[in-house]
């Protein structure tokens, strides 16, 4: 049997390096002939390409010669203009005369190695430490990248930055756009995911395998230590999902992962060092860490891959138990929701439970949760629902209260309603405390709709003007845009047709950090959203017309551009409608309307039906909720608008109700989904409107004011009834952030999210169901309305108020009390009044530590346009040592109090260490 060669113990020699050896020979010892033939002792193999461009422009040729007769037949062959470079490893006393006479020197040319990698690098020598490791010179020849080695600056070549320069070579960091100088921990472990990357190494030559294997530990510790012994044991690929599964069983003493690192310590050889696994598993959970948190689509599905393999490895350890507190294993993040979902049905049993805090944030705290937003994003609507529905049942105690209400409080709890309808697709648990929220949430909703209907259908029959002076749609133009026109602003008006208050909740929150909101209403009082009462019935035929004509009126679209524009602010003023308005190709809207947005008109009208159609088509696919990308051309609607300077007032017709498995009831006079016109009694669920606001025959309609209720086949979602989120029209005012001049009577909203929403509220107190009782009782005064005693409310129970911090209530005047305040405030160059510091600093803990620009400058009693000089001056204030207690946020437009360092910088209890 023939034995197969020996490998060549010769020096593989790299394209690079070969050109600049031939290059230096030709350039140090000229013999007059143009195109010699160099035969160079180095393996004879060359898989890479045989012509080569050496300096100056001459061509060369590379061939592999395995035997004294190859080289001949090159000698005494026709080869052109070109030099001719011969591989091989064949001693040059074998080599006849008749061979040497005719080469280039008459010799083979030897290669030292540290000579070319010095001169490579642009030093002199390598230093004693580099030279010591006897495989490094050929392995930095062989890995010479196709630029060279870079230049260095000093003279002496040492081993750490050789070796460096060789490691990142040979670990590919320039194919991942890395240097040397970003070899890590982190490079290494991302380095053996990459597939092919384990093999590669084992390529190498066992001196250069095992000699950069030796320096990497030495520079990297630990990790790099059971890294290398995994590849030596044959499981180097597996690295990353097995330091995830050694995280979480070196974390836990249960005989189950006890048994489990016995079968994992075979994976590692003889490493046998629990000091080692343990920082091997710490690297490998930072590592895939920042792989789920990175940008590039590619590297976190890179990371999936990891979670996947750790996964299996739990498996084929028999340790998936023993995992469930992982902080990055995908059986931890289960474990997490299946917790939440059982502190869900808990909290909704006893809502004086804090476990269910607990269990969102230790579930937020997963490294998964980012990747799993949409779920951990339902889960807090969830816990918010759960809140809420521990608080005190307060159901309207009059159609503005109703109204104000649904803007303030309720719109908040449909946004989450519609995220927890959408459920869980993996987990039944969660699945079923979603359905128990849902239910008990929406029953709750019920209740204030049945209360809400019976002083809606009062309020209807007494007319406008009986319930302080509520506004209505049908005055939204002379009450909020002929004052505007009247004090020559230009009024951008969108009418999104069946925005309800819980998709304005959603778009106030996306165009807060570019817009500054207002209330156009507020006189001399503090700004708040607020909400009109739509046209009856709730349709677009009605309240939109009744809207563009500014009297209750019935119609279609010719009606309201006559309507609209009929002399009211003189010429110019338009409305388009979806077909006007939409673009053609290349256009994200017509080229008429963007014309009409950026010229001088006093009114520009848009109408944007995207929520009205996605109530017949449905948003099948689609997370809950709306976004401004959504609603069509909104978003570049609004950046016109912003450069044109014109006021921006977002509103709608009516809102709307969703198909929730609600119910079909048979009715021959149905005139939509939501009202009908006969005469036949009220039934179950519904209301009869009477009076001046019900524009229909007789001034008379039943409505439903059961959401669940419906009397046309079934769709994504209905308008027409009586219920608060149909009855209901948000109403969105905007002024650029630096505008200097709100118009008179407009004043910053200061509008937030209900308690119940904020991550942290105080425990709730559990009350009653609501029950039926004679007549109300109002937190508030309201006006009185005909007819209450026709319908039986609930009881407004009133809920204990939740006491603020031990000693926020004093926070202000013991920080405004200090000698650090004085010193501070007495170094600011334009002494500011000490009463608008006050009531700066007030407003801020007050709105827990966050408001924008504009309501904080208002708050304090600063004029227009000079806010942002007023919060510099607080910074040079409160900001001792450039510690950041006041920030700007979002661009400036938002102001940030950190109540906790306030209290360190200070001096007072209850700040940080």
């Amino acid at each position: 049997m023939t034995q197969a060669p020996a490998p060549s113990q010769a020096l593989r020699i790299n394209p690079v390096a070969l050109r600049q050896k031939v290059a230096q020979q030709l350039d140090r010892h000229r013999n007059g002939e143009a195109y010699p033939v160099l035969v160079v002792r180095a393996e004879p193999a060359w898989p890479h390409d045989p012509a080569m461009v050496l300096p100056g422009g001459r061509h060369a040729r590379v061939v592999p010669c395995v035997s004294p007769l190859a080289i001949w037949e090159h000698l005494v062959a026709d080869r052109g203009d070109e030099v001719l470079v011969l591989l091989t490893d064949i001693p040059e006393s074998s080599l006849g005369h008749g061979v040497r006479s005719r080469i280039f020197r008459q010799r083979v040319i030897t290669v030292e190695p540290w000579d070319l990698v010095v001169d490579a690098f642009g030093a002199q020598l390598p230093d004693s430490a580099l030279e010591r490791e006897g495989w490094a010179g050929e392995a930095l020849l062989d890995a010479m990248p196709p630029a060279g080695w870079p230049k260095l600056t000093t003279a002496v070549l040492t081993r750490d930055v050789a070796l460096r320069h060789l490691a990142a070579v040979r670990l590919g960091l320039d194919r991942r756009g890395g240097s040397p100088d970003d070899l890590d921990v982190t490079t290494l472990l991302r380095w053996s995911a990459e597939p092919g990357a384990v093999e590669a190494l084992g390529l190498l030559r066992e001196g250069e395998r095992d000699g950069l294997a030796g320096w990497l530990v030495e520079q990297f510790g630990r990790p790099a230590r059971a890294l290398f012994a995994l590849v030596a044991a044959g499981h180097g690929t597996d690295a990353l999902p097995l330091g995830l599964v050694c995280d979480a069983l070196w974390t836990t003493a249960t005989a189950e992962a006890v048994r489990a690192q016995g079968r994992i310590d075979q994976y590692f050889g003889n490493l046998d060092d629990d000091a080692t696994v343990r920082a091997f598993a710490d690297a490998a959970v930072q590592v895939v860490s920042g792989m789920l948190a990175a940008r590039d689509r590619d590297t976190r599905l890179q990371a999936s891959a990891v979670l996947d393999r750790a996964e299996e490895l739990l498996v084929q350890f028999n340790a998936t138990a023993s995992a469930g507190h992982s902080p990055i294993l995908r059986t931890g993040f289960t474990r997490r929701i299946t917790a939440t979902a059982q502190a869900l049905l808990a909290a909704l049993r006893d809502p004086g439970n804090r476990a269910l805090d607990d269990a969102v944030e230790a579930l937020a705290g997963h490294r998964l949760a980012d990747l799993e937003a949409t779920r951990v994003n339902r889960i807090r609507m969830a816990q918010r629902l759960v809140r809420w529905l521990g608080t005190a049942p307060e159901p309207p105690a009059s159609v503005a209260d109703g109204v104000e209400r649904q803007i303030g409080q309720w719109g908040w709890v449909d946004v989450a309603l519609h995220h927890v309808w959408a459920g869980d697709d993996a987990n039944p648990e969660l699945q079923a405390a979603f359905r128990q929220i849902h239910d008990d949430a929406q029953q709750r909703r019920r209740d204030l709709d049945q209360a809400f209907a019976g002083r809606f259908a009062a309020w209807a029959t007494a007319g406008p003007g009986s319930d302080g002076g509520l506004l209505t749609v049908e005055n939204l133009l002379p009450s909020v845009i002929d004052p505007l026109v009247k004090a020559d602003r230009t009024v951008l008006l969108v009418v999104l047709d069946g925005m309800s208050a819980a998709v304005a909740v959603q778009l106030a929150d996306e165009l807060s950090p570019h817009w500054v909101e207002y209330d156009p209403l507020a006189g001399s009082g503090a700004g708040r959203r607020r909400g009109l009462v739509a046209a009856l019935p709730t349709l677009t035929a009605v309240s939109r017309t009744s809207l563009f004509a500014g009297a209750l009126r019935t119609g279609n679209q010719e009606h309201e551009k006559k309507l609209f524009v009929d002399g009211r602010w003189g010429k110019g003023s338009r409305i388009f409608h979806k077909g006007p308005a939409k673009g053609g190709a290349g256009w994200a809207y017509a080229a008429e309307l963007a014309d009409a947005v950026a010229g001088t008109a006093p009114v520009v009208a848009v109408v944007i039906n995207t929520v009205d159609e996605s109530l017949t088509h449905g948003r099948e696919g689609d997370e809950p909720g709306w976004q401004l990308d959504d609603l069509g051309f909104l978003g570049s609607l609004l950046d016109q608008a912003r450069s044109s300077g014109r006021a921006v007032v977002i509103t709608s017709d009516h809102g709307h109700v969703l198909e929730r498995g609600g119910q079909y009831v048979k009715a021959a006079d149905a005139g939509s989904a939501r009202h009908r016109t006969g005469p036949g009694p009220v039934a179950p669920g519904e209301v009869e409107l009477t009076g001046p606001r019900v524009v229909a025959d007789g001034n008379r309609i039943v409505a439903l004011w059961d959401p669940m209720l419906r009397y046309r086949p079934s769709k994504a979602g209905y308008h027409g009834g009586a219920s608060l989120a149909e009855v209901t029209i948000p109403l969105l005012a905007y002024l650029m952030p630096n505008a200097t001049r709100p118009p008179a009577g407009w004043a910053p909203v200061e509008t937030s999210p209900p308690d119940w929403w904020q991550a942290s509220v105080p425990v709730p107190v559990p009350v009653a169901p609501m029950a039926p009782v004679p007549a109300p009782r109002s937190r508030r005064k309201v006006p009185a309305v005909a007819g209450d005693a026709l319908f039986d409310v609930p009881e407004l129970a009133s809920a204990p108020a939740a006491e603020p911090p031990a000693g926020d209530g004093d926070l202000v005047s013991a920080v405004l009390d200090t000698e650090l305040f004085s010193a501070q405030h007495g170094l600011t160059p334009r002494r500011v009044d000490r009463k608008k510091i006050e009531a700066a600093l007030r407003a801020l803990v007050e709105a827990k530590g966050v408001l924008p620009l504009a309501v904080l400058g208002q708050r304090a009693g600063e004029l227009p346009g000079r806010e942002g000089g007023f919060v510099t001056t607080l910074q040079r204030i409160f900001n001792v040592d450039n510690y950041p207690v006041l920030t700007q946020i979002d661009d400036g437009r938002t102001v940030k109090l950190d109540i906790a360092l306030l209290r360190t910088q200070f001096g007072l209890p209850g700040g940080g260490p």
